[in-house]
């Protein structure tokens, strides 16, 4: 002969025995509907051994487990709304950060670079080369006067890193007798024509040529070069 409590919710009945409701003060929860109710006020006595009850396809425990808290009982298999919540903000932080560093990625590790392609195109962004400004540098330039307000500046940019990288953009400033700044100038990649990027621990000159004010040009005896990424 066996002892049973019937839930009162769902129908479902458990095998049990007196220790596991009187540890719990007759309380327990029920493993199927998570109910809440006390075992003394369902008990059952059948003939022979009782069916296990099924949730979702699993047989649930055999005897109801029972404590001082009303709220223990069989463990549901459902997991948390707060797990998947968790897991999803893990897995779009990965995402961001993939994101973030896509251009050094791709250009350290280049089988990634059609994920990382593909990854961009709903999100409107681009795989480009990582801008690095520690790594690149004015390894020679050379300033001069062609005409009246006619100049031209030749420089050779050097990457030292083993990695290709964005071509930076050049800031020259011509400068007076007193080293102070008469004109400035941007010059883009596109304007020296290098918009490939420069190739790993390789050197890539250039030439510019321009014109300035003719107020200003007789000023005009020095510069200095500034790369930088804007």
């Amino acid at each position: 002969m066996a002892i049973v409590t019937l839930c009162p919710q769902c129908q479902t009945a458990f095998a049990i025995q007196a220790e596991h409701y009187s540890a719990a003060d007759a309380w327990v929860r029920c493993g199927r509907c998570a109910h809440v109710f006390e075992v003394d006020q369902h008990l059952f006595e059948l003939d022979g051994e009782p069916q296990v009850p099924v949730v979702n396809e699993r047989p649930v425990a055999k005897y109801l487990a029972a404590t001082t808290a009303p709220t223990v009982g069989v463990t549901q298999s459902a997991i948390h709304p707060g797990v998947w919540l968790a897991a999803f903000s893990v897995v779009l932080l990965g995402l961001q950060s993939l994101v973030h560093s896509r251009d050094h990625l791709a250009a350290t590790v280049p089988e990634l670079r059609s994920a990382l392609s593909a990854l961009c195109e709903p999100m409107n962004c681009e795989v480009r080369w990582p801008m690095s400004p520690d790594k690149v540098s004015m390894e020679t330039g050379t300033f001069k006067r062609i005409d009246a307000n006619l100049y031209s500046f030749e420089g050779v940019i050097k990457n030292t890193s083993e990695f290709p990288v964005w071509m930076p953009t050049l800031e020259l400033t011509l400068t007076d007798s007193d080293d102070t700044a008469v004109v400035r100038k941007v010059i883009t990649p596109s304007d020296m024509g290098l918009t490939d990027g420069l190739r790993a621990s390789r050197s890539q000159g250039f030439e510019i040529k321009f014109t300035v004010d003719s107020a200003f040009a007789s000023r005009i005896i020095g510069y200095r070069s500034v790369l930088f990424y804007p």
